[in-house]
């Protein structure tokens, strides 16, 4: 027989849990000395109990992925993808796919001869990403040829173009015409398969520039309404084929909280267009980020690869790029390394066991609430303005974004936020493994990724 050991237990209310804290602060405020703010918006409290699921909204658990229906299999997957380049060999490519890696994401200009880079790859096995280098169209065209002379079945091909209309106007000046020609060619020639996506809405491009994760959300989805207003493409088109795109930063249960806000979000909001989607439905992309890490101390930024990879996988992400140190200049021991990171979730930390590990989470469930309910009037801000385009040509999207940038990267370089690496416990002279540091410089619309440590890094190569 089980028994229910908490009945050995009485339970306790928040408000005597919060009683005795007080009495062990001798004195000190409470709200001071314990709570903290979440990007400037969220308040967050030193712990949460059950009552404080009277207030917010339920969550459903197990949201990312349906239940295998085979005894046996791992209740969760993801893919473990890993970058592709033209000069990336066949034998490198194979070796990855062999020793861990479940998907490429490949970085295609159009003209590469597929047939060479990617002999022995089995289309219909791995996921599959592209990412245009330029022309997008192109690009997929080119894939698609590969993969028809391959014999793949595009019914079950798996991956899509890690592409998104909106970087038109961001990275080429393209009017919003031109963009929305483009992408209804790409959705002309998008294989059918649900699971092949024609392009990505790419949130990551206001994390990794700076923003903070509410900005990011309020943003990337004032780009999706955005979008289904003005294209004149069938909203259900749109939802069935995209997928989201996103960058996990070093605030582990904020992003994780984030993932799952993100998820839960773009539900809510298909029923704003009467579609039903379900939760395992959405498809979503999360590389670890380039904003948290440091050209300053290479190994620390392997530890923020790790616990950024984990935060993906217990909020929900479909496929997942630990981005190597140096990324296109890494070594072979680099690329190894980072696509291990997957490797050991899953064979050491048995991630892949449990379909929602985080489900039920006071604390969590809590941020996503906040999370979902300040994106929700965020939106509602931006549509007053004129909506995310009218924001966007006036640069005030781009503004906010700098700005908070700015901030950040000001509080590292004064000490007022602490990095490891940077400006707390930097390595001796004996251990420090530098990365190249190049100036970041932004033209016209452009939002390029930058870091948090920017300006200590940038003060390093003065003194230098």
């Amino acid at each position: 027989m089980i028994r229910d050991l908490f009945e050995d237990f009485p339970s306790t209310s928040k408000e005597a849990w919060r009683s005795q804290a007080i009495r062990d602060l001798k004195g000190k405020d409470f709200d001071q000395s314990l709570n903290s703010l979440l990007w400037d918006e969220i308040e967050i409290q030193p712990f949460y109990t059950k009552e404080d699921l009277f207030d917010i909204r339920k969550f459903p658990e197990n949201t990312f992925e349906s239940a295998p229906e085979v005894t046996g299999l791992p209740s969760r997957n993801w893919a473990n993808l890993v970058a592709v380049y033209p000069y990336t060999t066949n034998k490198q490519v194979l070796n990855a796919l062999e020793n861990g890696a479940t998907g490429l994401i490949l970085h295609l200009q159009g003209n590469e001869t597929l047939e060479e880079l990617l002999k022995g790859v089995l289309p219909e096995y791995i996921s599959l990403l592209i990412k245009p280098t330029g022309d997008p169209l192109t690009a997929l065209k080119s894939f698609l040829a590969w993969a028809k002379e391959n014999g793949a079945d595009e019914n079950i091909l798996t991956g899509g173009l890690l592409w998104s209309p909106i970087d038109f106007l961001f990275d080429d000046g393209k009017s919003w015409g031109e963009m929305i020609s483009v992408l209804k060619d790409i959705l002309s020639i998008c294989p059918k398969s649900p699971n092949f996506k024609a392009f990505h809405f790419n949130f990551s491009r206001y994390s990794e520039s700076g923003a903070t994760g509410l900005d990011e959300l309020i943003f990337g989805f004032g780009e999706v309404v955005e979008l289904i207003a003005q294209s004149e493409i069938d909203p259900k088109v749109l939802f069935e084929k995209s997928g989201l795109y996103t960058a996990i930063g070093d605030l582990h249960f904020p992003e994780m909280a984030k993932l799952k806000a993100i998820r839960l979000f773009a539900v809510d909001l298909a029923r704003q267009y009467d579609l039903e989607l379900n939760p395992p439905e959405p498809f979503i992309f999360a590389k670890t980020s380039e904003w948290s890490k440091t050209t300053l101390d290479a190994h620390t930024n392997l530890i923020r690869q790790t616990y950024e990879a984990m935060a993906a996988v217990l909020g929900g992400a479909n496929g997942i790029w630990v981005v190597p140190l140096q990324n296109q200049n890494a070594s072979e021991l680099e690329l190894r390394v980072a696509r291990n990171v997957s490797s050991i979730l899953i064979h050491e930390s048995y991630l892949d066991k449990v379909l929602d590990p985080a489900a039920g989470s006071f604390y969590l469930d809590f941020l996503i609430s906040q999370i979902m309910k300040k994106t929700r009037a965020g939106l509602q801000t931006l549509e007053e303005k004129g909506g995310w385009k009218a924001s966007f040509e006036l640069g005030e999207i781009q503004q906010k974004v700098k700005q908070s940038r700015v901030i950040q990267q000001n509080q590292v370089l004064s000490g007022k936020v602490g990095k490891i690496g940077v400006n707390k416990f930097p390595a001796s002279q004996k251990l420090k493994n530098d990365l190249e540091f190049l100036p970041i410089t932004e033209n016209g619309n452009e939002l390029k990724p930058s870091r948090a440590s920017y300006l200590v890094e940038l003060q390093n190569q003065t003194i230098a």
